[in-house]
């Protein structure tokens, strides 16, 4: 009998919750096969079995906290007998009686019986290849009706669903990103194609008079707290400027390969956060803490909510180091497989809504930093240069800064600097 145990998770992380298993008691399992999905201080993270069999007992339910290492399951034969389940009562407080022995391993156990595993949230059971096809194709899992066992979301699930949608590329990012399902929606746009437009109209509403209840999931509990924190804790000030991205837009055009602007953003901050490290700082309370690394945070919306991965020693890295280092962190927040040390250590954060057409917004600030930089939109828009006006790509950042460590003088020559990188395309 294997004894699966809460792994390590992170350096930081002494404890954790589980939220999901994905299987029950009585089902095969593999090898590398997602089981369970934990919820850390800061995000939820997919784990696998480290042996394959069958799970005949689950030992710790859901929403129970226990330390990392603590035995959480038991795998092994199916008939093979259960040891003594006493021993393991101390570790896993809360944990409900269950039958003696489990039954036999199988695909045939009943789909019932595997919803009724699942949490109430909404959220279905998704493997790991369904999730990065939902990622590529701009579509929410949670919204595809799954064939594998139990309902899990599969990958050829995810792909049938989304040949099945006529819509524009915008309009799947914000369905994806609403949870809204296009399948349902009737298009407005050329040979009935969903557009964006038909998206937002088709967000549900709640009738008038009836109130909905959204349970809290544990990701956005601690967002909730965390915000508040920050935003009653720091005092927050906003600057603002617009940045002319007309030589930015032509260096990506002429790369062999294609970063985001976004990482064109990140590699500029991490410049001129070398040239003031006062902005990369943190507040302890009787001191201000100056980093000598640059540890750049960039937010990544979930249909769940919010994680900022993190890009370590950013100052040293090239373009295409940091826009290779996104791309791989972004998959693995997308498939719950970020670790707690992925997303801890950073120095400063960038959160970039210009993807879902927002020009401009200001941003509360991930402690412990300092400060976070908010960037909307590219967008061509009317401007005077030289006495003339000329259509130029545009996009307006804005910084947030805790006026405890940051005065506004020294935000406004960051600002200052870091539209000069990005206005020269000195990168």
């Amino acid at each position: 009998m294997h004894e699966v145990k809460l792994p390590q998770l992170g350096q930081s992380v002494e404890e954790a919750s589980i939220v999901r298993w994905m299987k029950s008691e009585g089902d095969a399992v593999a090898k590398g096969e997602p089981l369970l999905a934990v919820q850390t201080d800061k995000a939820e993270i997919e784990c696998e079995s480290p042996a394959a069999g069958t799970l005949r007992k689950i030992i710790v339910p859901t929403d129970v906290t226990v330390p990392v290492m603590t035995v959480i399951a038991l795998v092994g034969g199916a008939d093979e007998p259960l040891p003594d389940l006493a021993k393991y009562g101390a570790a896993a407080p809360g944990a409900t009686a269950a039958k003696e022995t489990a039954k036999a391993a199988g695909p045939a156990k009943s789909a019932a019986a595997h919803q009724a595993a699942q949490p109430e949230t909404g959220v279905r059971a998704v493997s790991p290849r369904a999730r990065r096809a939902a990622e590529a194709l701009h579509v929410d899992p949670n919204l595809v009706q799954g064939t594998g066992v139990g309902g899990r979301v599969m990958e050829s699930d995810v792909k049938a669903y989304a040949a099945s949608l006529n819509a524009t590329p915008t309009a799947k990012r914000h369905a994806a990103a609403s949870g809204v399902d296009l399948a349902r929606v009737a298009g407005t746009g050329p040979r009935g194609k969903v557009t964006k437009a038909d998206v937002s109209d088709a967000a549900p509403a709640i009738p008038a008079g009836e109130t909905r209840r959204v349970p809290l999931t544990p990701m956005r509990r601690i967002i909730a707290q965390r915000m508040a924190e920050s935003k009653f804790g720091a005092p927050h000030y906003y600057v603002t400027v617009e940045v002319d991205m007309a030589n930015a837009v032509a260096l990506r055009k002429g790369l062999p390969w294609k970063p985001s602007f976004n990482d064109i953003v990140m590699r500029a901050a991490a410049l001129a956060l070398v040239q003031y490290p006062a902005v990369n700082a943190r507040f302890l309370g009787d001191a201000i803490e100056e980093v000598g690394e640059v540890n750049l945070g960039f937010a990544v919306a979930m249909p769940t909510g919010l994680i900022v991965p993190v890009v370590r020693n950013a100052q040293v890295k090239s373009l295409e180091g940091i826009s290779t280092e996104c791309k791989a962190l972004t998959e693995k927040a997308k498939t719950g497989k970020l670790l707690p040390d992925d997303y801890a250590g950073n120095t400063f954060t960038i959160s970039n809504l210009g993807g879902f057409g927002v020009d401009q917004f200001t941003a509360i600030i991930n402690q412990p930093d300092s400060a976070i930089l908010a960037v909307g939109q590219i967008k061509e828009r009317p401007v005077v240069v030289d006495g003339g006006i000329h259509i130029r790509p545009i996009m307006k950042m804005t910084l947030s800064s805790d006026h405890r460590v940051i005065d506004g003088a020294l935000a406004a020559q960051f600002m200052g600097h870091l539209k000069a990188l990005l206005e020269e395309a000195r990168l």
